[in-house]
């Protein structure tokens, strides 16, 4: 009878840190996303940079 108790408390820990593990998962992904999109961006102006199409953002007085 212990060994089964011992089970059902490892399963129950065990569904008890995947529920956490995803419902973390779940609430990190749009902070991941975001991440990923910022990264994205940087990298497009820096290769838009090393091209020279950027404009410089200092407009001179005419």
């Amino acid at each position: 009878m212990k060994y089964k108790d011992r089970m059902s408390e490892r399963e129950y820990q065990d569904r008890l840190e995947s529920l956490l593990k995803n419902t973390l998962n779940t609430n990190l992904q749009p902070l991941r996303s975001l991440e990923t999109a910022t990264k994205k961006r940087r990298a497009q102006k820096k290769a838009a940079a090393d091209s020279g199409f950027v404009k410089s953002a200092k407009r001179t007085a005419g």
